[in-house]
């Protein structure tokens, strides 16, 4: 084992329960944050993020559970549809509980970008050890190989096997790197969405 394998091996396994260590802290707290605010919408402002977010979803044309489509009632097929939906929903409140209301969206907003920004630190410094991880011991494996007496065809068929091995790790790992992301991105546009149109009719009842 060479020192530059040495180095890297080192680095991964000092770097790797400390990411995840770190990441799950600041998993365990967003969840709780999120399930409070979660509690405060649905008391105050008959609003049930995740129900909301899988009208949204669908409406964006976004691939639910299974268990979440079977629990959508509501199907609208134009955005449209889905705006007259929450007009109808809201325009019965008083202008200062949509004035709080329009804050409480804004701090998930802003709840949401952070996650994101963290999410971005997360994914480069994840993928980043992945793939040297992965390299170094595809690398390794291939040099420690004796491939004397063995038929060069033989001999493509294992490399290519270890090449799809490695790019089937790289596979899982990205995706498993980008999904919380991609989630946060979804949550940030259907909240800035929401909110648009609870300003919408806070102008009209000022104007009135």
């Amino acid at each position: 084992m060479n020192d530059k394998y040495k180095y890297y091996l080192g680095l991964s396994g000092i770097l790797c329960p400390l990411r995840l260590i770190s990441r799950d802290n600041y998993m365990r707290k967003h969840r709780i944050a999120q399930r409070e605010l979660n509690e405060i919408g649905e008391r105050w402002y008959d609003f049930d993020f995740r129900l909301q977010k899988n009208i949204y979803c669908y409406l964006c044309c976004i691939r639910l559970q299974k268990k979440d489509f079977r629990k959508l009632d509501l199907k609208f097929e134009s955005y449209q549809q889905w705006k007259q939906y929450v007009r109808d929903k809201y325009d019965k409140y008083e202008k200062d509980m949509l004035n709080q209301f329009s804050r409480y969206l804004n701090q998930r907003i802003r709840n949401a970008k952070c996650s994101n920004q963290y999410g971005d630190i997360i994914r480069n410094v994840s993928l980043t050890l992945v793939f040297t991880k992965l390299f170094d011991t595809f690398l390794d494996s291939y040099l420690q190989m004796d491939f004397e007496g063995i038929p060069v065809v033989i001999g493509i068929v294992v490399i290519l096997l270890l090449a799809f091995m490695l790019i089937a790790f790289i596979g899982v790992a990205v995706y498993q790197t980008l999904k919380p992301v991609i989630d946060d991105n979804m949550d940030e546009n259907f909240l800035k969405d929401y909110k648009e149109i609870i300003d919408e009719i806070i102008i009209e009842k000022m104007n009135i």
